[in-house]
């Protein structure tokens, strides 16, 4: 009985070669800084969850007073979907930071915006409302 060799045996050759090209790994999205203003910067730290993209929206008070009745909202352009997810906390202690998740669907490609609303207190007194655009978001989304 003869056996031929093509060069492959063993697990590599009856799973199709696993010590071939390793699958490229995409490259990591950079952070996005959303707001920098009165004392609070809110940066945008994304990535691909299950073909949408998933923004962790991380709130930073950068002031020595403690914020109180946070609230983060966001909006996109209609034809594309975003699900806000509660924030971690309505508190932000002085150089404490919250969370909050956001998905967004952009089944059309089309180019990605948010409008971003920001309301709270700081120090119990009510802070003005913050209202910014962000339209730098990376072009693949």
């Amino acid at each position: 009985v003869s056996t031929q060799s093509t060069g492959s045996s063993g697990i590599n050759a009856e799973y199709g070669g696993l010590d071939s090209d390793p699958v490229p790994v995409p490259a990591a999205i950079p952070p996005l800084i959303a707001v920098n203003k009165q004392g609070l910067l809110v940066t945008f730290t994304m990535s691909q969850e299950g073909g949408r993209l998933k923004i962790v929206a991380e709130s930073r008070n950068t002031t020595s007073t403690s914020i109180s009745e946070y609230v983060f909202q966001a909006a996109v352009p209609k034809s594309i979907q975003i699900t806000l997810n509660a924030a971690s906390s309505g508190i932000i202690a002085p150089n404490s930071t919250i969370q909050q998740d956001m998905f967004i669907n952009n089944p059309s490609k089309s180019t990605l915006k948010m409008r971003v609303k920001i309301s709270y207190n700081s120090g119990g007194v009510p802070a003005p409302e913050i209202q910014e655009t962000v339209v730098n978001f990376p072009v693949s989304f």
